[in-house]
């Protein structure tokens, strides 16, 4: 999902602010107010994916404005309530809310609240751009990008997996498209028009994934006030894509098992189990098999996951995929940005060809996105708009960083090395230096003092040398 825009309204100033930074952090995008009336105006004029509303505001129900937030069927609402109007928030959970949290509140608590709501945000944009397509007639499913013959074999096994209905183990390191060939796999099976649920077993707390997983029935814990179904249930009839599967616990590896065996799940404080149908496709960037020797991966749960395998190389292993790719992220960020479609010179297409992507595809869609938002020739994406990093890889190119070998000196290759990280800092900010100077973590007086030192100063062209 593009970064999410979240309305935050609460009356207490100090609030507003340790809420607004916390998500701020995350890269996200919000609105703030103290009042009640101002939100209901911002509401009515502008899109939200999800709102933070305070229940007991000094000039509008809470309520009220919650509702006003719910005409928007994709806004995703959680409301901040005190402990004397909890019976408020249960009332706001009956209308459509979809979380609580009371304060005083543990900012964990907070966090993973919102963390979940935001989830739920995505999924809603999610099957809205699905549905919008399936009535325009266009192909639902992912798109797998690339022409090498690795390219086609994992399209082709992903195809035929597809049909099986069979657990999937996706492996590979981080930044190969794990997830996409899950959702890939997932629009391409009979279960393509239900659910596609995904959790990033690596990113939740360990006393807190169980109930992400399984859901809880009311009372299960102190503030279990309603029941909530877990991932496993979200996601009946469709998929759910496990990320990061080698970070489980070894206790809650057990419960998994089960399920995977049962077809059953159990919520937090219920001795009743509930059928599920759903398909699990897993991925890791771990090597599951030398977790299973050291006794930290349970054997029996790797082969109820193992049963087709499906190995993602490196970028690095198929370079061949790498124009289509780059065509692919091209076209991809100028219809996101307005931007009009760009030739890649051949200069910058070898130097995409001949860097080693450590990031992976990840990192290639990183290098495109910087290169159509900061490129100033609006026909041709250009060695000089891409990160020094990568255009550093062309053949014959100066942009590189220093390298440091025998005998070379030592204060000459610190100062070049400071020079070219607030070079490329100050492009990417283009020549904006309070952000450069947030960006590098230093004053900006000091920013200041090391550009004149450093010979940038004074109009410059910011190119390298």
């Amino acid at each position: 999902m593009d970064s999410p825009r979240i309305l935050l309204v609460d009356d207490d100033p100090g609030l507003l602010d340790l809420v607004s930074d916390l998500l701020a952090r995350r890269g996200h995008e919000v609105v703030q107010t103290g009042s009640g009336l101002r939100a209901a105006q911002l509401l009515k004029t502008e899109r939200f994916d999800l709102a933070v509303l305070d229940l007991l505001l000094p000039d509008l129900s809470g309520l009220d404005l919650a509702q006003l937030a719910l005409r928007d069927p994709d806004t995703v609402v959680v409301v901040l309530s005190g402990s004397t109007s909890v019976e408020q928030a249960l009332q706001a959970m009956r209308t459509g809310i979809y979380d609580y949290v009371i304060k005083p509140f543990e900012v964990e608590q907070l966090e993973h609240t919102l963390q979940r709501a935001l989830e739920k945000a995505r999924l809603n944009k999610e099957n809205k751009r699905l549905r919008s397509r399936l009535e325009g007639g266009e192909e639902a499913g992912p798109h797998l990008v690339g022409s090498s013959t690795y390219h086609r074999q994992i399209l082709d096994l992903t195809e035929r997996v597809a049909a099986s209905g069979s657990t999937v183990l996706v492996t590979g390191p981080s930044g190969t498209g794990k997830e996409l060939v899950a959702r890939a796999i997932h629009a391409a099976s009979p279960r393509a028009k239900q659910p596609f649920v995904a959790i990033h077993c690596g990113a939740i707390p360990e006393s807190l994934l169980e109930d992400e997983l399984f859901g809880h029935v009311r009372g299960a814990y102190t503030d279990a006030r309603t029941d909530r179904p877990g991932r496993f249930l979200q996601a009946e009839g469709g998929t759910l894509f496990l990320d990061e599967i080698g970070t489980m616990a070894p206790s809650l590896q057990v419960k998994l098992l089960r399920v995977l065996q049962e077809r059953e799940v159990t919520p937090l404080g219920s001795d009743r189990s509930v059928r599920v149908d759903v398909r699990v496709i897993a991925a890791t960037n771990e090597d599951l098999q030398a977790r299973v020797a050291d006794r930290s991966f349970r054997e029996d749960l790797f082969y109820r996951l193992n049963v087709v395998p499906l190995q993602l190389k490196g970028l690095r292993e198929h370079p061949e995929d790498i124009p289509a790719l780059t065509a692919h992220f091209i076209r991809q960020f100028a219809r996101r940005m307005g931007r009009p479609l760009k030739q890649v010179d051949s200069e910058a297409l070898r130097a995409l060809e001949a860097h080693g992507w450590p990031g992976n595809v990840r990192e290639l869609e990183n290098a495109i996105e910087r290169a159509m938002a900061l490129g100033t020739d609006p026909d041709r994406l250009r060695l000089e708009d891409l990160p020094v990093s990568v255009a550093g890889a062309a053949p014959g190119s100066t942009l590189g960083a220093p390298t440091l070998g025998p005998g070379t000196d030592l204060p000459a290759f610190l100062v070049e090395v400071e020079r070219r990280s607030i070079l490329e800092t100050l492009r990417a900010c283009r020549g904006n230096r309070s952000e450069a100077s947030r960006r590098l973590g230093m004053p900006r007086t000091t920013l200041i003092h090391r550009i004149k030192a450093l010979g940038l100063s004074d109009g410059a062209p910011l190119e390298a040398p």
